[in-house]
């Protein structure tokens, strides 16, 4: 099964679909991907602790890193893509339950195809940033920029008596940086989706991913540039009104500022994970044409 290619405004109507994922089963959508959300923290919680329990020990701390690294690894790709298979059966009209968010840990070749497809894109990231670093015009420059910022002591400012010129073909050398990280982002999440929905292979699940990206880099371009303008500046104007709320709650207790900041964080980036999904998911059906059987009793609805 080749990849499509869409038309110019198809990103845009995979965003408006997305904003609507959680319609059909909102108690089975938003409770699996609050689960994927909570289980995804547990990482960083890790590190937080070995950085409090460990502070002097900086061969425990790395432990805990590891450690934090390899339950990451195990836990998080069989979760993405029963993630996927769950928004999929809500979109169709099939039984679902926030707890399916699950079911991938439960099926060990299902799991074991996710952690490898993870395994695979993490080796070409590595690849593709080593080969963006070995391209880096300038390196002298921003080596000694760089060193020069973390001997600076806290709230000082660098040096910059002395430093090499800047390199003038950064600029294009950035473009092309950009360029690749916009087809790696896209051609993960399409990769995952073939994973866990068409169940291809690892191998098989990148290729398609990629070929799916590039067969659509101006739609996918075209879309990323819109988000930039507009999340830029929705993130300016949420960013300004939290900030005012929880300084005004902070004022009058810290612990209310706590209690209204966490959920609303949380809230906050629990429909940020199902529009990302939602998006990816109606990415997949129409640039892998997979059509979704949507039940009679849906329709209704």
């Amino acid at each position: 099964m080749t990849a499509r290619t869409v038309s110019m405004g198809a990103p845009f109507g995979w965003l408006m679909k997305a904003l609507d994922v959680g319609r059909k089963q909102p108690k089975a959508l938003f409770g699996g991907f609050m689960l994927l959300l909570l289980v995804g923290a547990l990482p960083s919680l890790l590190q937080l602790g070995g950085q409090a329990l460990f502070p002097g020990s900086p061969t425990l701390l790395y432990t805990v890193y590891g450690i934090s690294a390899v339950v990451s690894l195990l836990l998080m790709p069989p979760l993405t893509g029963s993630a996927f298979r769950l928004l999929h059966a809500c979109e169709s009209g099939q039984p679902a339950a926030a707890s399916d968010i699950f079911a991938g840990l439960r099926t060990p070749g299902f799991a074991l195809r996710m952690i490898l497809t993870a395994l695979l894109v993490v080796l070409v990231y590595v690849l593709v940033f080593g080969l963006l670093f070995a391209l880096l015009p300038g390196k002298d420059f921003f080596i000694e920029l760089f060193t020069r910022a973390a001997t600076t002591p806290p709230g000082g400012q660098p040096d910059m008596t002395g430093l090499p010129d800047f390199p003038p073909s950064f600029l294009l050398w950035f473009l092309g940086a950009m360029a690749a990280m916009l087809v790696l982002s896209n051609a993960y999440m399409l990769a995952f989706a073939r994973a866990a929905l068409n169940e291809r292979g690892p191998l098989a699940a990148c290729t398609d991913g990629l070929l799916g990206t590039l067969k659509n880099l101006l739609p996918f371009t075209l879309i990323a540039l819109a988000a930039i303008v507009v999340g830029s500046i929705a993130a300016l104007l949420i960013g300004l009104l939290a900030a005012l709320v929880l300084g005004l709650l902070a004022a009058m207790s810290p612990a209310l500022a706590i209690a209204v900041g966490v959920p609303l964080y949380l809230g906050v980036m629990l429909v940020m994970y199902v529009v990302a999904f939602g998006y990816y998911y109606h990415a997949w059906r129409e640039i892998y044409g997979e059509p979704v059987a949507v039940a009679e009793d849906a329709l209704v609805a």
